[in-house]
């Protein structure tokens, strides 16, 4: 049997000392040999462990005791003392070695790549602000100009649908430059501590009639299908805009005399709000949809910001099959307060 234990502790790559209470080795196995640079094959039994040891190990040889050691550069050895069927005649001690080198290694390359990530997510940061505000300013004068020109300049002028076409991409932009300002900010910012109890019933209810003009224009129905009360702990007005993003992507993928019902129904632990996203469907989710009646318009950052707050909120993004095509829903948890 003892010959049996021995071969099993020499296949360990765990260093194992044996030593008597008295401080006598009776067994090192290979790997302890070797994280203790004593010659491969040395039979330790009989010496007494402060020779074999020397003071490193042997300082807290009468208790359970722990550290590190590190005999050469580069390498670092964990070493824990414990004590083997104490208060009996067959009191011994135990030294187990482990070679955490390579482990302490890994750890320092993930601390500077962590550092790196931290590094580069703040540069991404500053670079979105930065951008954003350098754009926002010539975009707002060229938008506001061109407000100006078409009070001025109407059909049957050749200009007017140039100019037209002008302050329809300038207001395009600043929708990008808002949605993508607010894409970097939810994905730097801490969700909020003091979150509320937010009725995504009463914000569809909010939201959806700015969007008639819009959809009388574009010739599709719009209606709301609620329950009732559907409570979700979050930020109000990121909630709101989750709502009235979901609504713009569905009418820029309606066609006309579609209707388009944003839908919500529980799900599970949790609040379903849907869209129907067929028709023209993934050949209009990328483009921009009309402008609601206080000018909102969307675009392709839309489905992005959807997701963005919809992750914020524990919830989530998903497209689904529906009964006459694609379905946009955001998953989101039900209200614990």
């Amino acid at each position: 049997m003892t010959v049996l234990v021995e071969a099993a502790l020499d296949h360990l790559g765990t260093g194992v000392l044996v030593a008597t209470a008295d401080g006598t080795v009776v067994t090192a196995n290979r790997a302890a040999l070797s994280l203790l640079d004593r010659p491969a094959g040395e039979d330790l039994a009989g010496g007494a462990v402060r020779d074999v040891l020397g003071d490193t190990f042997t300082a807290t040889l009468d208790g359970p005791a722990a550290g590190r050691w590190s005999p050469r550069p580069g390498q670092v050895v964990e070493w824990q003392w414990s004590v083997l069927l104490p208060e009996t005649t067959d009191e011994g001690r135990c030294l187990v070695l482990r070679d955490v080198s390579h482990r302490l290694a890994d750890r320092a390359r993930l601390r500077r790549q962590n550092r790196a990530l931290a590094e580069l997510v703040a540069m991404k940061a500053e670079f979105t602000a930065a951008v954003s505000h350098e754009l926002r300013t010539p975009v707002t004068s060229i938008a506001a100009m061109s407000e100006l020109l078409g009070e001025e300049v109407v059909e049957p002028d050749p200009l007017a649908g140039p100019v037209a076409a002008v302050a329809r991409n300038a207001q395009r932009l600043l929708a990008l430059i808002d949605n993508v300002t607010e894409l970097a900010r939810i994905e730097n910012s801490a969700p909020a501590a003091d979150r509320a109890a937010v009725d995504l019933a009463a914000l569809a209810e909010e939201v959806v009639p700015a969007w008639a003009p819009a959809a009388r224009a574009a010739a599709v129905h719009l209606e709301v299908v609620v329950p009732g009360p559907a409570p979700v702990d979050g930020e109000r007005p990121l909630l709101r805009r989750l709502v009235d993003a979901m609504v713009g992507v569905g009418l820029a993928a309606a066609d006309p005399g579609d209707l388009l019902a944003l839908t919500i129904a529980a799900e599970g632990g949790g609040w379903r709000l849907s869209v129907p996203i067929g028709g023209r469907g993934g050949d209009r989710l990328f483009t921009s949809s009309p402008a609601t009646a206080d000018g909102v318009r969307h675009d392709s950052t839309a489905l992005m910001l959807c997701r963005a707050i919809a992750g914020r909120h524990g919830g989530r993004l998903t497209t689904e099959p529906g009964p006459t095509g694609t379905v946009l829903a955001a998953t989101l948890p039900h209200s614990t307060r």
